[in-house]
């Protein structure tokens, strides 16, 4: 019986963990496919903080994408998407202005329309930035 319970759980570790390890490789050398590359970098009033406009291209199955992140002014931008702002189309085409209106207020010059897969209102914990849209000033 005990040889019978070995070869059980030998049997059932070599179903289960070969899957997971397998898909565990994948996974890992999957997250690095995509890569950005940076537009524009726009520096809030005070110097803390970088908004920046950048394209992030996951492969030729996908199409190009505009992203905007708000990080702070010592950083580099991570190989992960927008934290403020993401539409379809290649920056030279389709990227809104960006300004600071304060050092707690950024403002993307275009009007939001429904078409954003993603657009904040706010980025940050403790010192928020607000972020506003909308087409000429305010």
């Amino acid at each position: 019986m005990k040889v019978w319970k070995k070869v059980a759980i030998s049997f059932g570790i070599l179903i289960v963990g070969v899957p997971l390890v397998i898909a565990g490789l994948f996974i890992y050398a999957a997250r690095d496919m995509c890569g950005n590359e940076v537009y524009t970098e726009v520096m809030s009033p005070n110097r803390d903080h970088k908004v920046v406009v950048f394209q992030r291209d996951c492969g030729a199955t996908t199409g190009f994408s505009t992203q905007i992140s708000i990080i702070d002014s010592d950083d580099t931008l991570e190989n992960e998407g927008g934290n403020i702002y993401i539409i379809d189309g290649h920056p030279k085409d389709v990227s809104p202005p960006v300004r600071w209106v304060s050092n707690t207020e950024l403002r993307i010059e275009r009007s939001l329309d429904g078409s954003e897969y993603k657009a904040e209102s706010s980025w940050g914990l403790l010192n928020k930035v607000k972020v506003t849209y909308g087409a000429g000033s305010s």
